[in-house]
Protein backbone atom coordinates (compact mmCIF):
# COMPACT_ATOMS: atom_id res chain seq x y z
CA UNK A 1 0.00 0.00 0.00
CA UNK A 2 1.07 3.60 -0.54
CA UNK A 3 2.30 5.69 2.35
CA UNK A 4 1.96 9.38 1.59
CA UNK A 5 0.67 12.26 3.68
CA UNK A 6 0.45 15.06 1.12
CA UNK A 7 -3.16 14.68 0.00
CA UNK A 8 -6.12 12.57 1.07
CA UNK A 9 -4.20 10.26 3.41
CA UNK A 10 -6.84 7.55 3.68
CA UNK A 11 -7.36 7.23 -0.07
CA UNK A 12 -3.66 7.19 -0.86
CA UNK A 13 -2.71 4.86 1.98
CA UNK A 14 -5.41 2.33 1.10
CA UNK A 15 -4.61 2.20 -2.61
CA UNK A 16 -2.30 -0.42 -4.12
CA UNK A 17 -0.24 0.72 -7.09
CA UNK A 18 1.31 -1.00 -10.08
CA UNK A 19 3.74 0.86 -12.34
CA UNK A 20 3.99 -0.27 -15.97
CA UNK A 21 7.30 0.95 -17.39
CA UNK A 22 9.80 0.26 -20.15
CA UNK A 23 11.44 1.74 -23.20
CA UNK A 24 9.54 4.33 -25.21
CA UNK A 25 7.65 2.28 -27.78
CA UNK A 26 7.50 -0.85 -25.61
CA UNK A 27 3.69 -0.85 -25.66
CA UNK A 28 3.09 0.21 -22.06
CA UNK A 29 0.03 2.33 -22.77
CA UNK A 30 -1.60 -0.25 -25.05
CA UNK A 31 -1.04 -3.08 -22.56
CA UNK A 32 -2.17 -0.95 -19.61
CA UNK A 33 -5.35 0.08 -21.40
CA UNK A 34 -6.04 -3.56 -22.28
CA UNK A 35 -5.66 -4.49 -18.59
CA UNK A 36 -8.02 -1.68 -17.63
CA UNK A 37 -10.50 -2.97 -20.22
CA UNK A 38 -10.42 -6.39 -18.56
CA UNK A 39 -11.02 -4.80 -15.18
CA UNK A 40 -13.87 -2.72 -16.59
CA UNK A 41 -15.62 -5.55 -18.41
CA UNK A 42 -14.86 -8.72 -16.49
CA UNK A 43 -13.24 -9.95 -19.70
CA UNK A 44 -11.00 -12.61 -18.21
CA UNK A 45 -11.61 -16.22 -17.27
CA UNK A 46 -11.87 -16.69 -13.51
CA UNK A 47 -9.71 -19.79 -13.69
CA UNK A 48 -6.94 -17.82 -15.37
CA UNK A 49 -6.80 -14.92 -12.96
CA UNK A 50 -8.57 -15.84 -9.76
CA UNK A 51 -10.36 -12.53 -10.16
CA UNK A 52 -14.00 -13.41 -9.57
CA UNK A 53 -15.34 -9.97 -10.28
CA UNK A 54 -12.78 -7.43 -11.53
CA UNK A 55 -15.36 -4.65 -11.30
CA UNK A 56 -15.37 -4.97 -7.52
CA UNK A 57 -11.83 -3.56 -7.64
CA UNK A 58 -12.19 0.15 -8.22
CA UNK A 59 -9.25 1.15 -10.33
CA UNK A 60 -7.64 4.34 -11.56
CA UNK A 61 -5.42 4.46 -14.65
CA UNK A 62 -2.88 7.27 -15.03
CA UNK A 63 -0.57 7.74 -18.01
CA UNK A 64 2.18 10.13 -16.91
CA UNK A 65 2.79 11.19 -20.51
CA UNK A 66 0.09 13.79 -19.84
CA UNK A 67 2.52 15.44 -17.40
CA UNK A 68 5.17 16.00 -20.09
CA UNK A 69 5.03 19.72 -20.98
CA UNK A 70 4.98 20.82 -24.60
CA UNK A 71 8.44 22.42 -24.46
CA UNK A 72 9.88 19.11 -23.28
CA UNK A 73 8.09 17.22 -26.08
CA UNK A 74 9.48 19.73 -28.60
CA UNK A 75 12.98 19.21 -27.25
CA UNK A 76 12.61 15.43 -27.42
CA UNK A 77 11.62 15.67 -31.08
CA UNK A 78 14.87 17.59 -31.69
CA UNK A 79 16.95 15.00 -29.84
CA UNK A 80 17.44 17.32 -26.83
CA UNK A 81 16.99 15.44 -23.58
CA UNK A 82 16.05 17.17 -20.33
CA UNK A 83 18.61 18.07 -17.68
CA UNK A 84 18.65 16.53 -14.22
CA UNK A 85 17.11 19.71 -12.79
CA UNK A 86 14.35 19.75 -15.38
CA UNK A 87 13.62 16.07 -14.77
CA UNK A 88 13.51 16.64 -11.00
CA UNK A 89 10.85 19.31 -11.49
CA UNK A 90 8.94 17.08 -13.90
CA UNK A 91 8.82 14.04 -11.62
CA UNK A 92 7.86 16.17 -8.62
CA UNK A 93 4.91 17.52 -10.61
CA UNK A 94 4.06 14.01 -11.80
CA UNK A 95 3.97 12.69 -8.22
CA UNK A 96 1.70 15.57 -7.23
CA UNK A 97 -0.54 14.71 -10.19
CA UNK A 98 -0.84 11.09 -9.07
CA UNK A 99 -1.72 12.11 -5.51
CA UNK A 100 -4.26 14.66 -6.71
CA UNK A 101 -5.93 12.18 -9.07
CA UNK A 102 -6.24 9.54 -6.34
CA UNK A 103 -7.74 12.09 -3.97
CA UNK A 104 -10.09 13.44 -6.66
CA UNK A 105 -11.27 9.94 -7.64
CA UNK A 106 -11.98 9.16 -3.99
CA UNK A 107 -14.26 12.18 -3.66
CA UNK A 108 -16.43 11.25 -6.66
CA UNK A 109 -16.43 7.45 -6.42
CA UNK A 110 -15.29 4.69 -4.14
CA UNK A 111 -11.64 4.70 -3.16
CA UNK A 112 -9.56 3.06 -5.90
CA UNK A 113 -8.35 -0.37 -4.79
CA UNK A 114 -5.51 -0.06 -7.28
CA UNK A 115 -3.90 2.73 -9.24
CA UNK A 116 -2.23 1.73 -12.51
CA UNK A 117 0.53 4.11 -13.63
CA UNK A 118 2.26 3.88 -16.99
CA UNK A 119 5.38 5.79 -18.01
CA UNK A 120 8.77 5.04 -19.53
CA UNK A 121 10.89 5.93 -16.48
CA UNK A 122 13.93 5.90 -18.73
CA UNK A 123 16.39 7.35 -16.20
CA UNK A 124 17.37 6.17 -12.75
CA UNK A 125 16.71 9.57 -11.16
CA UNK A 126 13.07 9.48 -12.28
CA UNK A 127 12.61 5.98 -10.88
CA UNK A 128 14.30 6.85 -7.59
CA UNK A 129 12.10 9.91 -7.05
CA UNK A 130 8.87 8.05 -7.86
CA UNK A 131 9.82 5.08 -5.70
CA UNK A 132 10.55 7.47 -2.84
CA UNK A 133 7.08 9.00 -3.21
CA UNK A 134 5.35 5.61 -3.61
CA UNK A 135 7.65 3.09 -1.92
CA UNK A 136 5.25 0.14 -1.98
CA UNK A 137 4.33 0.27 -5.65
CA UNK A 138 4.75 -2.90 -7.69
CA UNK A 139 6.88 -2.27 -10.78
CA UNK A 140 6.23 -4.19 -14.01
CA UNK A 141 8.75 -3.88 -16.84
CA UNK A 142 7.54 -4.35 -20.42
CA UNK A 143 10.81 -5.74 -21.73
CA UNK A 144 11.68 -5.03 -25.37
CA UNK A 145 14.86 -4.62 -27.35
CA UNK A 146 15.96 -1.17 -28.40
CA UNK A 147 15.47 -2.15 -32.04
CA UNK A 148 11.90 -3.33 -31.47
CA UNK A 149 10.95 -0.20 -29.54
CA UNK A 150 12.42 2.11 -32.15
CA UNK A 151 10.57 0.27 -34.91
CA UNK A 152 7.29 0.71 -33.05
CA UNK A 153 7.95 4.41 -32.41
CA UNK A 154 8.75 5.02 -36.08
CA UNK A 155 5.34 3.57 -37.01
CA UNK A 156 3.45 5.95 -34.72
CA UNK A 157 2.12 9.34 -35.65
CA UNK A 158 2.93 12.17 -33.28
CA UNK A 159 5.00 10.22 -30.74
CA UNK A 160 7.27 12.77 -29.05
CA UNK A 161 10.20 10.33 -29.01
CA UNK A 162 9.90 9.70 -32.73
CA UNK A 163 12.89 11.79 -33.83
CA UNK A 164 14.90 11.43 -30.63
CA UNK A 165 16.30 8.01 -31.46
CA UNK A 166 17.69 8.97 -34.86
CA UNK A 167 19.09 12.22 -33.51
CA UNK A 168 20.90 10.37 -30.73
CA UNK A 169 22.28 7.83 -33.21
CA UNK A 170 23.79 10.72 -35.15
CA UNK A 171 25.21 12.18 -31.92
CA UNK A 172 26.80 8.84 -31.06
CA UNK A 173 28.42 8.69 -34.50
CA UNK A 174 29.76 12.21 -34.00
CA UNK A 175 31.24 11.22 -30.62
CA UNK A 176 32.93 8.22 -32.22
CA UNK A 177 34.46 10.43 -34.90
CA UNK A 178 35.88 12.96 -32.42
CA UNK A 179 36.77 10.41 -29.74
CA UNK A 180 34.50 11.99 -27.11
CA UNK A 181 33.86 9.83 -24.04
CA UNK A 182 30.85 10.41 -21.79
CA UNK A 183 30.97 9.81 -18.05
CA UNK A 184 28.08 8.18 -16.17
CA UNK A 185 26.41 11.49 -15.31
CA UNK A 186 26.44 12.55 -18.96
CA UNK A 187 25.12 9.17 -20.04
CA UNK A 188 22.28 9.39 -17.52
CA UNK A 189 21.11 12.63 -19.15
CA UNK A 190 20.49 10.85 -22.46
CA UNK A 191 17.29 9.07 -23.43
CA UNK A 192 18.80 5.56 -23.34
CA UNK A 193 16.84 3.20 -21.10
CA UNK A 194 18.83 2.43 -17.95
CA UNK A 195 19.19 -1.05 -16.41
CA UNK A 196 16.73 -1.71 -13.59
CA UNK A 197 18.41 -2.34 -10.23
CA UNK A 198 15.40 -2.93 -7.97
CA UNK A 199 12.82 -5.75 -7.68
CA UNK A 200 10.33 -5.82 -10.54
CA UNK A 201 8.21 -8.16 -12.63
CA UNK A 202 9.21 -8.66 -16.26
CA UNK A 203 6.73 -8.99 -19.12
CA UNK A 204 7.97 -10.10 -22.52
CA UNK A 205 7.21 -7.20 -24.82
CA UNK A 206 7.08 -9.61 -27.76
CA UNK A 207 4.08 -11.43 -26.26
CA UNK A 208 0.59 -10.43 -27.28
CA UNK A 209 -1.11 -7.43 -25.73
CA UNK A 210 -3.87 -9.73 -24.48
CA UNK A 211 -1.47 -12.09 -22.70
CA UNK A 212 0.44 -9.28 -21.03
CA UNK A 213 -2.80 -7.56 -20.00
CA UNK A 214 -3.95 -10.79 -18.32
CA UNK A 215 -0.64 -11.02 -16.47
CA UNK A 216 -1.11 -7.50 -15.16
CA UNK A 217 -4.61 -8.37 -13.95
CA UNK A 218 -3.13 -11.44 -12.22
CA UNK A 219 -0.62 -9.21 -10.44
CA UNK A 220 -3.32 -6.72 -9.45
CA UNK A 221 -5.44 -9.54 -8.04
CA UNK A 222 -2.50 -10.74 -5.98
CA UNK A 223 -1.59 -7.25 -4.77
CA UNK A 224 -5.13 -6.45 -3.64
CA UNK A 225 -5.48 -9.79 -1.87
CA UNK A 226 -2.43 -9.13 0.30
Amino acid sequence: KIANNTMDDDAIRDTSMVVIFGRPGAGKTTISQAAVHLLDNDGIDDNDSGLKDPKMYHHLYLDLDVCVPQWMRDNFSKGMYSTLLQRAEFISNACDYVNEEIASYSKTDNKPSVTIVSFSFVNTDLRTAFRSAFPHAKWILVDTTKRMSEKRISAREGHFYKNASQNNVEKDKDRERIGDVMDEDDDNSEWEFKPVDFPHVVLNGSDSVEDNAKRIVDIISHEISL
